[in-house]
């Protein structure tokens, strides 16, 4: 799987205390990536109940945290187009449930 990070992620994430970051980490390699090697992204499985994954135009919502912090990311992914077929997820933004605010 490939990803990429805006700057306003990056942004974003260098502001949350390092034991928020390390959460966001482990949901990520416990729950998203295991999710996304399934099918998830392609509604071959479901997504796990427990990231509460919405989607919002062409625009994800995860959540990494359900209380204090109430943490949420934004993503979009895209398919490549060659035979694997593998996603490039692209994080947008991260935080609290404030990220939803223009």
């Amino acid at each position: 799987m490939k990803y990429r990070r805006t700057a306003q992620f990056d942004n974003d994430y260098r502001k949350l205390p390092a034991e928020h970051r390390k959460m966001f980490q482990q949901v990520v390699f416990d729950h998203f990536l295991p999710a996304l090697e399934q099918g998830a992204h392609t509604g071959r499985v479901p997504w796990p109940r427990r990231l509460r994954i919405h989607r919002v135009d062409e625009v994800y919502s995860l959540t990494w945290s359900f209380a204090s912090p109430d943490g949420r990311a934004l993503f979009t992914f895209i398919v490549e187009d060659d035979e694997a077929g593998q996603p490039i997820v692209t994080w947008l933004a991260i935080g609290y449930h404030n990220i939803y605010r223009p």
